[in-house]
């Protein structure tokens, strides 16, 4: 989904940047553009595949931390379980040779 949005990143980069400045103010160092793009691409646009420039701007602008970190956790925990899932598998896989 990321590739379709590709074409935007560099109009939105200064936005994202300085996103990420606000964020590392507050505290937040771990906060990276990638995360906000991440972000914005599979949650945020997920169900609005063509806003409008401005509306982009804006929800990079009006982004809530809390949004943000509830995003970075779930899709943390989803990739912890998939490679739960994949080890256990591969485990099963190898006791049945």
């Amino acid at each position: 989904m990321t590739d379709r949005f590709s074409a935007w990143y560099e109009d939105l980069e200064p936005a994202i940047l300085i996103k990420v400045e606000d964020f590392h103010i507050l505290g937040y160092r771990e906060i990276k553009a990638s995360h906000i793009w991440a972000f914005l691409t599979e949650e945020k646009w997920k169900n609005n595949p063509a806003p409008a420039l401005h509306e982009r701007i804006n929800d990079v602008m009006q982004m809530k931390i809390g949004q943000l970190m509830q995003f970075i956790m779930t899709t943390a925990e989803q990739e912890s379980n998939n490679h739960v899932s994949q080890a256990e598998n591969t485990l099963l896989s190898n006791m049945e040779d």
